[in-house]
């Protein structure tokens, strides 16, 4: 893991930046920042040991908040290709990563429940309607990929996203794997498509360019999923 230093109020990386990588406080502070520069607010003071921008490990989805270095700070990085290896060969320095994850997931999780309480209803109807979704290429690429004919999607869930460099990617979860070479159109874990109580959605997740969906791009810094 790459070391970095970092002046008091330097940026260590801002909202939009891309995000592939996270790191851990070897000395200093670190603010995170939400509404940087216009109207900056302090959402938390990290320390040492702290990891911070842990979720560039799993998504590349841009940076949604800013680190800020409060004093002198000295930072190790670790890039998604590390934390894979830590998984392989150092299971236990792995685990501090995941721990944090399920942190920030849980938190994020009590924060939608306090944001969107439930609602009661008279009577909970659903749709009948199941619908048939098939991928088409629109490409010559697409096409070493999926057939002419249309690839049906029969689950409920169906994900799409770039083929990792490594074998055996154990962070690879998707139902389509598209290769793609640098620069990249294709995220790792780009989109997803969503059949949900009759309806149907494509869902961003956690792409650095975004989805099209009839015309309009949804991801990154805009909203992540929509109904077609």
């Amino acid at each position: 893991m790459a070391e970095s230093y970092y002046h008091k109020d330097e940026i260590i990386f801002k909202k939009g930046d891309e995000s592939t990588f996270a790191h851990v406080i070897l000395a200093g502070k670190v603010e995170i920042l939400r509404d940087y520069p216009e109207n900056p607010l302090q959402l938390a003071v990290l320390e040492e040991g702290n990891i911070f921008g842990e979720m560039g490990l799993i998504d590349e989805r841009p940076r949604s908040l800013t680190a800020r270095a409060m004093e002198e700070t000295k930072v190790s990085t670790i890039t998604r290709d590390g934390f894979v290896d830590l998984i392989r060969h150092k299971p236990d320095e792995a685990l501090v990563y995941l721990r944090m994850f399920f942190e920030r997931l849980r938190a994020m999780n009590m924060r939608v429940m306090r944001e969107n309480p439930p609602t009661p209803s008279i009577e909970n109807k659903k749709s009948s309607v199941e619908w048939n979704v098939r991928i088409f290429p629109l490409t010559p690429m697409a096409e070493v990929y999926i057939s002419k004919n249309g690839l049906p999607i029969n689950s409920n869930s169906f994900r799409v996203g770039r083929k990792s460099k490594g074998v055996n990617d154990p962070l690879e979860v998707n139902d389509l794997i598209l290769e793609d070479s640098a620069p990249y159109n294709v995220s790792r874990n780009h989109f997803s498509i969503e059949k949900i109580e009759g309806k149907v959605f494509v869902e961003d997740r956690g792409s650095f360019l975004g989805t099209i969906v009839n015309g309009k791009t949804i991801g990154g810094n805009n909203s992540a999923r929509v109904e077609l």
